[in-house]
């Protein structure tokens, strides 16, 4: 099978994801190429969280209204940030393409921007991939993501057959890793665990790339749900 991966990666996190799924498949005999995302202008973490200040005060009404959060997922406002020209264009050469990025809220800017301009999906299978500072949260971080990557790959008539998330322990807000001792504390009431149970080099994190790679690869039945991984 000849596999496109394509990512993103700003901390290098999702990186290290992308180089270790590459291994993973390609130890079962697929042949990977790997493709890095890069943006025309680099900015400021400020920056970048502009464009998310003015979805933040429906997130309760997100997390607690179910028909509201359907809703929601299909209007709301997503960032795009311009790409530097691809190697692949133009995808139809590949039997399946994976697409990994960061977590911003929603689909990370370069991302969402490489899957409104990407041809050839029509007909492909597709993976996606991502990295975030928490634990799988199957609302906050599954849903609010691989939901929207999902209708977007469909609109380009394709499938999205596995997802994978993978915690960073990592998040860049805000002075003083402020949010990663959030998230340390959601892990250990919503899960029991430590955060660092979600992490790459984790038992968990090694288990779930073997079966990220077997959705993709056909090796086990049934699809992914909507939200992407299950609760460990």
């Amino acid at each position: 099978m000849q596999i496109l991966l394509v990512y993103f990666s700003r901390s290098g996190h999702t990186e290290q994801l992308a180089f270790t799924i590459a291994a993973e498949l390609q130890s079962q005999g697929q042949s990977v190429i790997l493709e890095k995302i890069t943006v025309e202008v680099e900015r400021n973490k400020w920056r970048l969280a502009l464009p998310l200040l003015s979805t933040l005060p429906v997130l309760p009404l997100y997390l607690w209204v179910p028909p509201f959060r359907r809703w929601w997922l299909q209007r709301y406002p997503q960032a795009e940030q311009a790409i530097r020209p691809l190697t692949f264009p133009d995808v139809a050469d590949f039997d399946c393409v994976c697409v990994g990025g960061p977590k911003w809220l929603y689909i990370a800017y370069p991302i969402a921007r490489y899957l409104q301009q990407v041809k050839g999906l029509a007909g492909k299978q597709v993976g996606a991939f991502t990295t975030f500072c928490g634990p799988p949260l199957e609302v906050f971080e599954l849903e609010m993501l691989f939901s929207p990557i999902r209708q977007r790959v469909e609109q380009k008539g394709s499938e999205l057959i596995a997802t994978l998330a993978i915690s960073s322990h990592f998040h860049e807000f805000f002075f003083f890793k402020e949010m990663e001792y959030v998230f340390r504390l959601l892990s250990r009431i919503c899960f029991g665990r430590s955060l660092r149970s979600f992490t790459l080099d984790s038992p968990w994190g090694r288990q779930e790339i073997q079966k990220f790679c077997a959705r993709l690869l056909g090796k086990s039945s049934g699809h992914v749900s909507s939200g992407g991984a299950r609760k460990p």
